[in-house]
């Protein structure tokens, strides 16, 4: 689990609503909707310019549209991804793409919506899911800011049409992701350094098992990138809510590659509430740091929570790997060092014979990670971490070896996951009432957290 190229600088191996709504940054799209709602009546409410100033709506219907038509209309709709992206979209305009129709190509969208107006993609009519697929830098783009994106397939899980490097490239600020199909990419989200507040929200991510990088080993032998469902380089994003299965690819370096959440270089970010299942990993994080200790990565990757978050699966090989600046007496981490992440409130069960929970090394110590009310179970590791690392308190782990200082009112013990209920406790588990803040309202199930008096270790509550 070493140091790897990750296509914008050198990779890593190995507001919004809590649960769906918006980013708390924007507006809401049912304000849009209202207004034009309004605007389409004809009811004298106002001066005329009151109307004269209403968002457009703009229809793409990629079997019969027409570029030439005024694409105001279900029967005058654009046809191609050009046309839309050409589109002088202002704040409040909705781009609505017809369900059961396929584009290939890119669909940029680099106009601004702004708070209380946000631009807005989705989808119109009935019927699967419209798709768009098939560019090599990225299907859909989001370089404005308040842009929202809703209800499409991005991708498809094979070689022909597929998203070669990013399903959704976001390079703005305050952009939501939400209510997604994202498949068959090297990154499903690939956030840019340049973007932030951007919300990852009630997503499914399949199968984003694509190595944007795969070179034999004897031609280099750690280069090889890819496989993630959602790629953090920017900072102060929302993930949660998501569903993220098969992140995981071959690699010649590796053996295996990938991660539902990777962050690198992103700092502030907030990853919670997440299912995630037969991911290679489900998060490792990194910086940039040249052989002297000279940093690439200016304000640090520092400040990244992951809370209420189900990571499970024969695949999975890793919970958590994240590290500090150095091996004592030993060469500068390249990736190096990573602080304040915080991990508390996860359930983690991985039957992989190789298969690691927790993994702080590089000279870890409490600066670089705190670990609380987490459910860890992992076959060969439970946890690893270097003496300098102590913050660890109310978890259960299980398992494998624990090779990390005892912190305070760990248990190591069977958490007794139902078997019937993946990840959820049953009566008996030393998870139940072993946590001692809440961290959050509600757990993984939309139950309210500390309901019935007690806080449970991991991501469910019990329910009896």
């Amino acid at each position: 689990m070493a140091g790897r190229n990750i296509r914008a600088g050198r990779n890593i191996r190995t507001g919004r609503n809590i649960r769906t709504g918006r980013n708390i940054r924007a507006g809401t799209a049912g304000a849009v909707a209202l207004a034009v709602a309004i605007a389409g009546t004809g009811a004298a409410t106002g001066p005329a310019s009151a109307f004269a100033s209403a968002p457009a709506v703009h229809y793409l219907d990629s079997v019969n549209g027409d570029d030439s038509a005024a694409g105001t209309s279900a029967a005058t709709a654009w046809r191609t991804l050009a046309r839309a992206s050409a589109a002088a979209l202002a704040p409040g305009s909705r781009l609505l793409l017809k369900r059961g129709g396929s584009w290939t190509g890119r669909l940029s969208v680099s106009r601004s919506g702004t708070a209380a107006a946000p631009i807005v993609i989705d989808a119109y009519g009935s019927g699967a899911r419209p798709v768009v697929k098939g560019d090599t830098e990225s299907c859909v783009h989001l370089a404005g800011d308040h842009i929202e994106l809703y209800n499409l397939q991005i991708g498809v899980g094979q070689d022909a049409g597929r998203c070669s490097w990013a399903g959704v490239k976001v390079t703005g600020d305050d952009n939501v992701v939400e209510k997604n199909l994202i498949t068959g990419a090297a990154a499903g989200v690939f956030i840019a350094t340049t973007a932030r507040h951007t919300a990852v929200t009630d997503n499914d991510f399949v199968d984003n098992n694509h190595m944007s990088t795969l070179t034999p080993t004897d031609v280099d032998p750690n280069d090889d990138s890819g496989a993630f469902a959602v790629l953090v380089q920017g900072d102060d994003s929302n993930i949660g809510w998501n569903r993220i299965s098969g992140s995981i690819a071959f690699s010649h370096d590796y053996e295996w590659d990938g991660a539902a959440v990777e962050i690198f270089l992103g700092s502030r970010n907030r990853i919670h509430h997440n299912i995630a299942v037969d991911n290679d990993t489900f998060t490792e994080l990194g910086t940039s740091t040249d052989a002297d200790g000279t940093t690439n990565d200016p304000d640090g990757t520092t400040g990244n929570v992951f809370e209420y978050n189900a990571v499970y699966g024969p695949k999975t090989r890793a919970g958590l790997i994240t590290r500090g600046p150095r091996d004592e007496g030993g060469p500068i981490e390249p990736n190096g060092p990573v602080l304040g992440t915080v991990f508390r409130n996860n359930s983690v069960h991985l039957t992989h014979p190789d298969s690691e929970g927790v993994v702080c090394y590089a000279g870890c110590a409490d600066a670089h990670l705190s670990l609380s009310q987490n459910v860890v179970s992992a076959a060969r590791k439970s946890g690893y971490a270097d003496p300098g690392f102590t913050d660890n308190h109310h978890n259960v782990f299980w398992g494998g070896q624990f090779q990390m200082r005892p912190g305070r009112d760990n248990v190591h013990r069977d958490p007794l996951f139902d078997p019937a209920r993946p990840m959820r406790l049953r009566a008996g588990s030393p998870a139940i009432g072993l946590g001692v803040t809440r961290y959050a309202e509600l757990d993984l199930d939309g139950a309210a957290v500390g309901g019935d008096g007690g806080i449970e270790a991991g991501a469910y509550e019990y329910q009896g």
